[in-house]
């Protein structure tokens, strides 16, 4: 396969390119560790990579703004930090389907936060009822702390099931709750302890959210390659697009996918 065919592959909504391997290739190793035969994985990630390893070839492009480019999309999604978590279920389902995630917006317009799809893949099944149960808001404090939230916000979860009627989801997060006091919970090593106590992030600011964990922002005069290698420290497809211009209020959304296109008529 060569990189046209990868580009148009990826293009067209593939989100992972199972590509044959010639010869005494280097192979990769699946899950559980079986050898993944003659084929490798491709991800949007893989390939942005690349052209920016090559960089050097795209000058006249790399150093342009992302607004000159055109790659500032409006159309992102979004939703209010009051909604219902439950309201915005259709949006994280276009999300996972886009590789992007779901912007959390007050009504002036400023990005407070954002639901990952990825950061939800990371609770264990309580995440379900969080979504039925919880504020936006709120959900975005239970995802960051990987299923395992404060007691405010599993009271939050409790009192919703209770009040839908969902019985079953409430008998599951009592016995969640119960199992994580239990002896063989108290007699943990210290290792995952610490473990544990790593994962369950301290919240600061209006809506639980670490600093350090705060959406990957730039603005639209940032240049192409910064905004690629930014994208690839943090280990997102998206950068979100803050306009200082307006009281850095949310403009707009980057995606690999667009980036992409950008070399792919380079390559034309």
């Amino acid at each position: 396969m060569c990189i046209l065919e990868a580009l148009d592959a990826v293009l067209s909504g593939a989100q992972v390119l199972a590509v044959p391997l010639r010869a005494g290739g280097r192979k990769k190793q699946l899950a559980g560790g079986a050898a993944a035969a003659d084929f490798c994985w491709l991800t949007q990630e893989d390939l942005v990579r690349y052209f920016l390893n090559s960089i050097g070839l795209f000058y006249h492009v790399a150093a342009r703004s992302v607004s000159s480019l055109g790659l500032v999309r409006t159309d992102f999604l979004s939703v209010r930090p009051g909604e219902s978590a439950l309201s915005a279920v259709p949006l994280i389902r276009r999300a996972v389907a886009t590789e992007t995630a779901v912007a959390v917006v007050t009504e002036d317009g400023h990005l407070v936060g954002e639901i990952s799809p990825a950061l939800l893949a990371a609770c264990d099944e309580t995440a379900a009822a969080a979504i039925a149960t919880l504020s936006v808001a709120d959900l975005m404090a239970y995802a960051d702390y990987f299923g395992s939230p404060p007691e405010h916000i599993l009271r939050a979860v409790k009192a919703g099931l209770k009040d839908k009627g969902l019985d079953a989801m409430l008998d599951l997060i009592e016995d969640e709750t119960l199992s994580s006091f239990s002896p063989l919970s108290a007699s943990s090593s210290s290792d995952e302890e610490t473990g544990r106590a790593q994962l369950r992030r301290p919240s600061s600011g209006s809506y639980g959210r670490r600093s350090a964990e705060e959406p990957v922002v730039c603005s639209p005069a940032s240049s192409l390659v910064a905004v690629m290698v930014q994208a690839l420290a943090h280990r997102v497809s998206y950068v979100w697009v803050l306009d200082e211009d307006d009281d850095c209020r949310l403009a707009g959304i980057v995606t690999f996918a667009d980036v992409l296109r950008v070399f792919r008529e380079q390559l034309q």
